[in-house]
């Protein structure tokens, strides 16, 4: 148990009634008492039921007439195994405290304030941590994608023929559909239409794979990066093919779009293995950027949608895999 814990219990009045894991603090107030397990662990739901109950009789016989509880687990980040989640799903009265991010995480159904203790734990200084920088948390995948586009863009500009990769690359439902081009569902996810394009699909594409590279690990994010760039290219030339729209479309926004849908069904079901991130966060900028697209001209909003789709089912399909297979 780490002493600044301790001593934030202590400035709230709680004193420590017997030193084991979890350990156990109480503060007595006339006829209630509050008593708060401290711990980094939950062996099981039965134990910490229990062990509540005989906590429960030991203070009513003292003649306490209210005993309020509380369980909080001080985990190093907030990658929360998701068992742990589901005990929190089905438990009353269970914090996880974030220690790298100093944050109280209070999950639905799960009070969001006891005895001032979330605002005093929030409160507490960040400890100074060695660099966890590594090779290990380098988003590799994510740079050599990047790398990738900006060469699809800058080497046929500089060398005269940017018109004749766009024409050999582009997505559209006459070459893709009808002349069975498939390689175009690949190639137009590396070309761009002009420095803007480029710019803020790789801008986005940055910031996505902070996020989800390490939490989804290089295999599963690069299956749904590229199946998803797949799934809306074809898409898109399906779409394009029943509005008699013999224009084409190229662009990373499809397959960027599956990480927006990953994302979001990370957030849904995988709650805390993404920390930082917030449903609603999340939600707003799926339907900001598709309203940004349909309010503007030249823009491939089927491929969006169909990117979006395929990552959110990408993610799903792809971790029930890894769950029942590794």
């Amino acid at each position: 148990m780490k002493q600044m814990y301790v001593q934030c219990m202590r400035r709230k009045g709680y004193i420590q009634e017997w030193e084991e894991d979890p350990h156990i603090f109480v503060r007595r107030a006339e006829t209630e008492i509050y008593v708060v397990l401290l711990g980094n662990r939950l062996s099981s739901v039965e134990n910490l039921q229990k062990k509540r109950e005989r906590l429960q009789k030991h203070y009513e016989e003292q003649g306490f007439t209210r005993v309020y509880h509380m369980c909080i687990l001080c985990r190093k980040d907030g990658l929360f195994p998701q068992e742990l989640l589901d005990d929190v799903d089905t438990t009353p009265n269970l914090w996880l405290f974030a220690e790298d991010q100093n944050r109280m995480y209070c999950f639905e159904h799960q009070p969001m304030e006891f005895d001032g203790l979330c605002q005093a734990f929030e409160a507490l200084p960040v400890e100074k941590k060695r660099s966890t920088f590594n090779r290990e948390s380098i988003p590799w995948i994510t740079g050599i994608l990047i790398v990738i586009n900006v060469f699809c863009f800058l080497f046929p500009i500089l060398t005269g023929t940017y018109t004749r990769w766009i024409e050999a690359g582009k997505d559209s439902y006459e070459l893709v559909i009808r002349q069975g081009q498939i390689y175009r569902l690949f190639t137009s996810m590396f070309l761009h239409g002009s420095w803007d394009h480029l710019f803020n699909n790789m801008l986005v594409l940055f910031a996505l794979g902070l996020y989800l590279e390490p939490a989804l690990g290089r295999i599963q994010y690069s299956i749904i990066y590229l199946g998803s760039g797949l799934a809306a290219g074809l898409f898109s030339a399906w779409i394009h093919g029943m509005q008699m729209n013999p224009g084409g479309s190229i662009g990373a926004s499809g397959a960027i779009f599956g990480l927006t849908g990953a994302l979001l069904a990370m957030v849904l079901f995988w709650k805390g293995k993404i920390p930082g991130v917030s449903l609603r966060r999340v939600v707003f900028m799926c339907i900001a950027s598709l309203y940004g697209g349909f309010v503007s001209v030249n823009v491939d909003n089927a491929g969006h949608i169909g990117g979006l789709a395929a990552g959110f089912l990408f993610v799903i399909i792809t971790n029930c895999f890894r769950k029942n297979y590794t």
